[in-house]
């Protein structure tokens, strides 16, 4: 049905009365200017004077002013014991003045996002969730919310849900925190602009890996620091190597667990080495740890934040993002005691991105054990798809790519062959392999300076095995091509 009220295009309406324009003045304008547009479309019916003056907190002599210069003028035209309308014919020099207004139909949506395909790293089967469970908490929680739910929020994050991480991450990751040490944040994105507005200074310089996580580093110019990155070896970062690039950088960004794309997994003494850098410098350890619930082999080294021994000086970065799904937008960090009421003091200042409406039902999710059932699901399943990945490239792309089994993670690294590398780099290779409808990103694209290592990320968690194979044997068609 054709809109033809015209109360959605009104409510835009403003007077100001500190303008030099009388008031019946500027609402005449703003009516002729939303007919011309089409915002008020022809034969729509104008509020009644009495209902226009409230609306606005005009006199109705305004209202009847400006309205009577509408109709002298034919844009519109009162009828008799109905009220005034906009003119359904208007005239024809008013209509070729008018700029020309696409209509927006219900009936033509806007196209979906394109979907996953092989092999999109960082991608989470979204099937394999609980959806059902979680709906049942969703319902729960909302059907008769606890009244705190509804007034203002605790800034640092719905208190019930710090628990459920701080519980977690001592129970997975070694760290001794308090539910007071936890902040529910957005996303990482969120956790770089808490720190660089409470804990450093705008234009501080911040080591980042090379190669590395380019939304972190997007997220550390935005947030007005200087990122500088630093070549990893074998072992991943070295903080003596780092040094001698800039001696004065304030904070360094690592991913220990598993470094992103690399997949290397930091030494402990290198970790011990990084710590010692911060105890000197009183430099800051921003530890993200990455898709460190999926460890398929052995024991995770302890997390950093665990091995710091009250120096305060490193922060734990986590999402839910790799477990659950990207568009949920729920992070968060673990921090020192001396830095929470500084970051406390600039979420007040300009309120928390993290939705609430989610946090008490992850709470509960975590609190029942869901969680946790879940993450030990889906890690069965990865190492599965994992071995289909190694066995694929095997059978399909052999003397194209090679690739090593890693014992964590959501994706993998595939080396260019010397031969491949003598036809091609990296970036023609992701190009080919894009117009066979297979997502292979260049490794050379995580790097900040030139690449000094070419091969594709391949990302598997997200596929089933068939869907893997398939990828693997139109990539190998568009390679050969």
């Amino acid at each position: 049905m054709k809109q033809t009220t015209s109360d959605a295009a009104l409510l835009g309406l403003a007077l100001d009365r500190g303008d030099g324009e009388p008031l019946h003045v500027q609402l005449t304008q703003g009516l002729r200017e939303r007919i011309l547009t089409g915002r008020i479309t022809p034969g729509a019916k104008l509020p009644s004077s009495r209902q226009f003056a409230a609306e606005l907190g005009v006199s109705r002599v305004t209202i009847v002013t400006a309205i009577d210069q509408l109709v002298s003028e034919g844009y519109a035209e009162g009828r008799h014991g109905s009220g005034v309308y906009v003119s359904a014919d208007l005239p024809e020099e008013v209509l070729q003045a008018a700029p020309v207004i696409s209509e927006i139909s219900l009936d033509d949506p806007l196209p979906p996002p394109a979907p996953m395909r092989p092999f999109q790293p960082a991608a989470p089967d979204l099937d394999l969730f609980p959806h059902a469970e979680w709906a049942k908490l969703m319902e729960r929680v909302w059907r008769a919310p606890e009244r705190r739910l509804l007034a203002n929020a605790d800034p640092l994050g719905w208190s019930p849900l710090r628990v459920a991480i701080a519980r977690h991450l001592n129970q997975w990751r070694g760290i001794n925190c308090s539910p007071h040490q936890i902040i529910v944040t957005s996303g990482a994105a969120e956790a770089i602009d808490l720190l660089a507005r409470a804990v450093l200074k705008n234009g501080d310089r911040v080591f980042m890996e090379e190669p590395g996580y380019r939304i972190l580093r997007r997220s550390l110019i935005l947030a007005g620091l200087s990122p500088v990155p630093v070549a990893i070896d074998q072992h991943g970062f070295d903080i003596e190597h780092a040094q001698t690039v800039a001696a004065d950088a304030r904070a360094v960004v690592v991913t220990p667990s598993r470094q992103y794309p690399l997949g290397i997994t930091m030494p402990l003494a290198r970790r011990l080495e990084l710590i010692g850098w911060a105890r000197q410098t009183g430099g800051l350890i921003i530890e993200d740890d990455y898709d460190s619930e999926y460890r398929y082999q052995g024991r995770p080294l302890p997390a950093m934040m665990s091995l710091e021994e009250g120096v305060g000086q490193v922060i734990y970065v986590g999402s839910f993002s790799k477990v659950m799904w990207p568009s949920l937008r729920i992070g968060f960090m673990a921090v020192p005691q001396n830095l929470v009421t500084q970051i406390a003091d600039v979420l007040r200042a300009s309120a928390p991105r993290a939705s609430l409406v989610v946090q008490p039902v992850l709470a509960r999710f975590m609190e029942d054990g869901s969680f946790a059932t879940h993450i030990r699901k889906m890690r069965r399943i990865y190492a599965r798809r994992q071995e289909s990945l190694i066995d694929a490239v095997s059978r399909h792309l052999d003397g194209l790519l090679i690739v090593e089994p890693a014992p964590a993670g959501m994706h993998l690294i595939a080396d260019l062959s010397p031969s491949l590398a003598a036809r091609m780099d990296d970036a023609e290779a992701s190009r080919r392999a894009a117009e066979v409808g297979v997502t292979a990103m260049p490794l050379s694209l995580f790097f900040d300076g030139p690449a000094t290592r070419q091969g594709l990320v391949l990302g598997y968690a997200g596929f089933e095995e068939t869907a893997i194979d398939d990828a693997a044997r139109k990539l190998r068609a568009a390679l050969n091509a």
